[in-house]
């Protein structure tokens, strides 16, 4: 049960996101006003009111980091995206929460448990939660533009990731308390941490896993701004990043360390071309999963075989896993386009839920699933498709670097839960700067032409 400081921690943070805005320029206050929440408010603790969605750390940074934007640092920003494939995304996801409802009035009574129907009320509940649960994404994709709000975006998360590893260190030696501790529960099962011989540091993240895909994305952010020779603090960038590999080791995420893997051989070694391949690649396979599921070619009994030699423990959890969404998959088809719902109307009495994508597919069906990993691949194609618009070579590479981690994370929702409100900043701050490629060349075509117009007079 959770202790009054955590309760304090969420009614206090309104105060810290004022304080952040009006000591700091837009974007690292943005950033740590909703980062900062993620990584130090409690988990599982919420101010639950009627017909609004429930008040915890990551809706309250994210009102506050858009009301933030607006009112005290001025910016001309909206709920949605301004315009294009990512507003009509978000759109079609809430006129599929819509028909998602007016789909599933209709109750479910099985063997030891009863889900009643869903009704126009839980319309405006999934359309405000799911709203705000995105504004992170809106927020970047307005914020992040020129290579310089890049640049600085991914020293933000390097020293956010540096100033977290200290906790994370102690949790690595003593064992995951901070938690318990600080708020008085801790927040996951304690067996699920306890991984070869040492402990999965949960900090305030609510699992061991989602600190390893954190520290993923810390790495992705360092490796490529050593590539650009950008100075990330005062140290050597290498040692920054031997210090990060380090630590997703031990950190014992073995999905974790294969996607970091991935990143550091793709950013250290390949060139940029490669390098956009590579995401393409994954970001695909990530986005066509379900379907390759569905007619069943995606190679799941391989992947266990490659594995077991390795870590037979982690093979065995990748068959249960592939077992369980096999089973949630089959139920989903029964309502394919509009999903069952929430209140566990997706799952079965005894299901397992680890992977993002079949949580998606089973509340939302195909309609919120294509909705919400398309404003993912969107991010992919654009950033691929505008980086031919830059003629330097290092905001080339750093765009490129920039698309890799998306598709790192894309990926990682197959296998787990792990979106989070720094994974929607990363993927709109990708959409906003691709954006403003396309929209810088088109500016510099029309002065060229106004020049070009005057001249001739």
């Amino acid at each position: 049960m959770a202790n009054d400081f955590a309760y304090l921690a969420l009614i206090l943070w309104p105060l810290v996101a004022i304080w952040l805005y009006k000591r700091n320029e837009v974007i690292p206050a943005t950033f740590w006003t909703i980062v900062g929440g993620y990584l130090l408010l409690p988990v599982g603790v919420d101010f639950d009111f009627p017909l609004i969605p429930a008040l915890n750390k990551t809706t309250i940074p994210a009102v506050m980091a858009f009301l933030g934007c607006k009112y005290l640092a001025r910016q001309n920003i909206g709920l949605l995206p301004p315009s294009g494939f990512e507003r009509n995304m978000i759109l079609l996801f809430f006129v599929g929460s819509v028909g998602m409802v007016f789909t599933n009035g209709d109750a479910i009574n099985e063997v030891n448990r009863f889900i009643p129907g869903l009704g126009y009320r839980d319309t405006v509940s999934v359309i405000l939660s799911q709203g705000l649960l995105l504004l992170p994404f809106t927020i970047a994709l307005q914020l992040i533009k020129t290579h310089e709000d890049q640049v600085q975006l991914f020293r933000l998360l390097v020293l956010a990731g540096l100033l977290y590893s200290i906790l994370i260190v102690f949790e690595i030696r003593m064992s995951p308390q901070l938690h318990k501790w600080v708020y008085g529960f801790f927040p996951h099962s304690w067996g699920q941490q306890v991984r070869y011989g040492g402990f999965r540091p949960v900090v305030f993240l609510g699992h061991g896993l989602w600190v390893a895909i954190f520290l993923v994305a810390v790495l992705g952010a360092a490796l490529n701004l050593a590539k650009l020779k950008v100075q990330i603090t005062k140290h050597f960038n290498g040692l920054i990043v031997l210090y990060l590999v380090a630590l997703l080791y031990l950190s014992k995420g073995f999905g974790a360390i294969i996607l970091g893997m991935v990143l550091f051989g793709s950013i250290k070694f390949l060139p940029i071309m490669m390098i956009k391949r590579v995401a393409y690649f994954i970001a695909t396979v990530a986005i066509t999963y379900p379907l390759l599921c569905i007619i069943d070619v995606f190679p799941h009994q391989y992947l266990i075989e490659l594995i077991e030699p390795i870590n037979s423990r982690q093979a065995g959890s990748l068959q249960y896993r592939f077992n369980q969404e096999a089973l949630l998959l089959d139920r989903a088809k029964d309502k394919f386009i509009f999903g069952w719902g929430g209140w566990d109307r997706y799952k079965l009495a005894d299901s397992v839920t680890d992977g993002y994508w079949i949580i998606l597919f089973g509340k939302y069906g195909v309609i919120g699933f294509l909705s919400i990993f398309g404003l993912m691949y969107s991010a992919m194609t654009k950033a691929s498709y505008n980086i031919t618009l830059l003629g330097d070579r290092k905001a080339q590479a750093l765009v490129v670097g920039h698309s890799l981690i998306v598709a790192v994370i894309m990926i990682d929702q197959i296998p787990n839960d792990s979106m989070n409100s720094l994974f929607w900043i990363i993927i709109g701050s990708l959409i906003g700067r691709a954006q403003y490629i396309k929209k810088g060349l088109e500016r510099a075509e029309s002065h060229s032409i106004e020049a070009g117009t005057v001249g001739a007079c």
